[in-house]
């Protein structure tokens, strides 16, 4: 299947015309729980887990509760989170740092804690099966360097049990590029879906999205840029896909172009594709970008900045609101 990506933009879509508002969630701001730049957001048994480099936890009228595990480089610590998943029956809480996979119960205290041999970039939860995607960098081949991403199925032991290789990219040097919001595994009633973006300087487009079948990816959808992939003068790609997510009723794409943000948005019903700059328009006008919070229902949600007040003080914390795409 093959969906176009046009060059031009849609005229602006108010978010109320797409999506019916379930909740706003303003976060409280106290001493000590000051939120950075938020890289995922989970809703579970009424509480909130909200990730930027840890992990806090807020009811859904926005009261802190607590934090979830400790930082530090000790046991049962974690530096700096790369990814999260919850397991919906069991409770357990996932949470990838770097090589270290540590497992939270539903009371919130550690259970569990393995360090791996290899990089956790993305960790997934599927009927109680702990799902990672690892991505090797600079990995010497000759006079090049590979980019190396699989996907591992644990087994009860931590052990890999299942390898899907993704791909390879060669490289002449050694180059990481990266993004902090990451969704890299879709799972729908169709099944489970893969997109992982290649941030990396290379003059060619990553457009497929790939179903997870058994031990093999196959690919099932492709989405065409009228405008072609290249390189900047400074070998920047001119054209950064980043995101990829596959809903019950929507493909959502996170895409930049010529370093401005986009949002294309494809209603699998309609067969009607937006292309939007920076995203949906807000109440007041203002552009939002929509993340993924349950796709097999099309529930999103979108963050709000609080209004800049004073340098002196600490930013307040920002404003989640739930939506539920039409």
């Amino acid at each position: 299947m093959t969906i176009q990506v046009p060059n031009k933009t849609d005229d602006a879509i108010l978010l109320s015309e797409m999506a019916i508002t379930v909740k706003k969630i303003k976060l409280e701001t106290r001493d000590g729980v000051f939120l950075g730049h938020i890289k995922d957001v989970k809703l579970h048994r009424d509480r909130l887990f909200v990730s930027d480099s840890k992990i806090s936890i807020f009811d859904v009228e926005g009261n802190f509760m607590q934090f979830l595990g400790k930082q530090g480089e000790g046991p049962g610590e974690y530096q700096r989170v790369n990814s999260m998943d919850i397991d919906g029956d069991s409770g357990r809480i996932f949470v990838s740092a770097y090589n270290k996979l540590l497992v939270y119960g539903p009371d919130y205290k550690l259970i569990e804690e393995r360090k791996l041999d290899y990089p956790i970039g993305y960790v997934k939860v599927l009927d109680g099966d702990v799902w990672l995607v690892s991505e090797k960098i600079g990995i010497k081949i000759g006079d090049h360097f590979a980019n190396q991403t699989n996907i591992y199925k644990l087994n009860d032991n931590f052990v890999i049990s299942d390898t899907i290789p993704f791909r390879t990219i060669i490289l002449d040097q050694k180059i990481i590029g990266g993004y902090p919001f990451r969704y890299w595994l879709s799972n729908i009633e169709e099944g489970l879906f893969m997109f992982m973006p290649v941030l990396t300087p290379e003059n060619m487009m990553r457009d497929t999205l790939y179903q997870v079948l058994g031990k093999t990816l196959k690919p099932a959808v492709k989405f065409r840029f009228e405008r072609p992939q290249s390189l900047g003068e400074r070998e920047y790609q001119t054209l950064l896909l980043y995101n990829m997510v596959n809903s019950s009723s929507y493909y959502l794409l996170e895409y930049d172009q010529d370093w401005k943000r986009f949002m294309f948005l494809y209603d699998k019903k309609k067969e009607l594709g937006y292309n939007l700059s920076e995203g949906l328009l807000d109440d007041n006008g203002e552009p939002v970008f929509v993340r993924p919070l349950d796709l097999k229902q099309d529930v999103f949600y979108y963050i709000k900045k609080a209004a800049y007040i004073d340098s002196s003080i600490e930013e307040q914390n920002p404003e989640i609101t739930i939506v539920k795409l039409k």
